[in-house]
């Protein structure tokens, strides 16, 4: 497991590390740290491993600047992601080494006094060990939602998961509707866990672009039940617009936790598609049937077989039929509000659909027209995130 350079920086003895060429490495991954001091004298290959960024004082190349450039070149050639540079001895970089390190895409740091060796490998370490137990975790909930597991696997997993678990739980996903980077939703767990609300018997970690919620209890007041999650974000001080969400119903089994999980993923699935902030799995409609199903070869089969022939027809006669079948669908079948979304007459758009119905020799009620067109519009929709 690995950060990128551009993740620790944001780690607190990176403060004042000035960037001083190889911007375009920031990307680097950094799997360990070391030191470059008199090891450089040794000139052997292989002195540092892929993945590794080196803190140096340049201690070395203190009576000879030629030294740097041979260096960097070295460290390039054995696979470091980057180096920092301690200023006791230079404040600046020769240009042969910045015209280097830019073209290698090896960044290079200055920085000064306030930070120290320990300190950086430390913090780096620590953030390394973390991201892989996340890692781990979310191993672990790929297994239990991917696999078909029996009720005493799902049970044993969840356990490895968190020993303090109690049987009644409920699932949170949480997924930030303008994702940035992997940084910002650690910043959400570390706020998470500082708060204090998920206890001993809870969990939350990372899964995919989203934070996962697992609450467990003793036992669940069924009067509470209601606006429980509702209460826990608010409790947790998560301002939900910012956020896409999904609940879970609540279980009285972990062995259940593989169901809980999807339905809470089915559920933020649902809000991004129908670009609302939260849904409950209870209220997910259609949406509990097609999105287990969303990666059946049969279920693409028949998205293709509809929204193929409209594409091809509207390229070929530059028409707007699938955006108008998209919008009809949205609008729940009404077609003045069809007709008022796409600016156009009501009777443009029963021109429309009824050439949608000829298109894919669909002789059906128009109920049964709708309904065909509305499973692969949802689809649309599914396929599009």
């Amino acid at each position: 497991m690995a950060i990128t350079i551009i993740e620790a920086t944001k780690l607190k003895p990176f403060k004042k590390f000035r960037l001083m060429s190889g911007m375009s490495g920031l990307g680097n991954m950094i799997e360990k740290v070391g030191i470059l001091d008199w090891e450089f004298f040794s000139r052997e290959a292989g002195q540092f491993v892929s993945g590794e960024f080196v803190l140096t004082s340049l201690l070395f190349a203190k009576d000879n600047p030629d030294y740097i450039i041979e260096a960097v070149k070295d460290l390039v050639s054995d696979g470091a992601s980057g180096l920092a540079i301690k200023n006791v001895y230079y404040d600046e970089l020769p240009e042969d080494v910045i015209q280097f390190s830019n073209e290698h895409a090896f960044p290079i740091f200055i920085f000064d006094n306030s930070a120290y060796f320990e300190d950086i490998i430390t913090e780096v370490m620590d953030k390394i060990r973390f991201s892989q137990n996340y890692a781990l975790l979310e191993t672990k909930v790929d297994i239990l939602i991917k696999k078909s597991l029996d009720k005493a696997t799902v049970k044993d997993i969840a356990i490895e998961i968190n020993t303090s678990f109690h049987e009644h739980f409920f699932v949170i996903y949480l997924k930030r509707k303008n994702y940035s980077h992997e940084s910002d939703l650690f910043a959400l767990l570390e706020k998470i866990k500082r708060s204090k609300v998920m206890d001993l018997h809870s969990s939350v970690l990372k899964y995919r672009t989203g934070i996962l919620m697992i609450r467990t209890f003793e036992k669940m007041d069924e009067r509470q039940k209601n606006g429980y999650a509702d209460a826990l974000l608010e409790q947790l001080e998560i301002d939900k617009a910012l956020y896409y969400i999904g609940t879970s119903n609540f279980h009285k089994d972990l062995s259940e936790l593989n169901l809980g999980i999807n339905e809470c993923l089915f559920a933020e699935c649902t809000s991004e598609v129908s670009i609302k902030t939260a849904h409950h799995y209870k209220d997910i409609g259609i949406y509990s049937v097609i999105l287990p199903y969303k990666d059946d070869v049969w279920m693409k089969e028949y998205y293709k077989r509809i929204v193929e022939p409209l594409n091809l027809y509207d390229e070929k006669y530059g028409t707007d039929l699938f955006a108008t079948a998209v919008k009809y669908v949205e609008t729940e079948g009404r077609i003045l509000e069809t007709a008022n979304a796409l600016y156009v007459h009501k009777n443009t758009v029963r021109y429309r659909l009824e050439k949608i119905r000829e298109i894919l020799a669909i002789e059906m009620s128009e109920s049964g027209f709708y309904e065909q067109l509305s499973i692969a519009m949802k689809l649309h929709r599914i396929y599009s995130l």
